[in-house]
């Protein structure tokens, strides 16, 4: 019987195990979008359409995975950890929210001030209330 309850307790931790792998939000901080090689090149105005459309393709299109962004800035956070982004308004009440890689954050807000339009490599999450969300995100030249 002793051999059975342990069965079951390993069996047990490797399902828990796979279950925390299985998770379907990114890191707010992931490096590897340095490194990343974008699955699409798109103007913001483009990538809101497009969850816009057919929220289901876009998910599928781009959950998950780097994409390339250019558009003109709407607003912008601060330059404090956890609170550095720009966004891209695209209607009312919802636009792009694109959260800037800590390391990287400064120089991208700075290059804001000097213009609107930027160009970033981030990592997209999906749609977060009226937003779609991107992460990591890193000027891209």
């Amino acid at each position: 019987m002793g051999d059975g309850l342990t069965r079951r307790v390993v069996a047990l931790v490797i399902l828990a195990t796979a279950a925390a792998a299985c998770t379907d939000r990114l890191p707010e901080q992931d490096l590897r979008i340095v490194e990343a090689v974008p699955v699409e090149r798109l103007s913001v105005a483009l990538l809101w359409q497009d969850f816009e459309t057919s929220r289901v393709q876009a998910e599928s299109n781009y959950n998950g995975k780097a994409v390339v962004i250019i558009g003109e800035v709407t607003g912008v956070g601060t330059d404090v950890p956890g609170d550095r982004y720009v966004y891209f308004k695209r209607t009312d009440t919802g636009g792009v929210r694109a959260n800037l890689l800590d390391d990287r954050a400064s120089a991208v807000l700075a290059a804001v001030k000097e213009t609107p339009r930027v160009t970033l490599k981030c990592y997209c999450e999906g749609i977060s209330g009226a937003d779609v969300v991107l992460k990591s995100c890193i000027a891209e030249p």
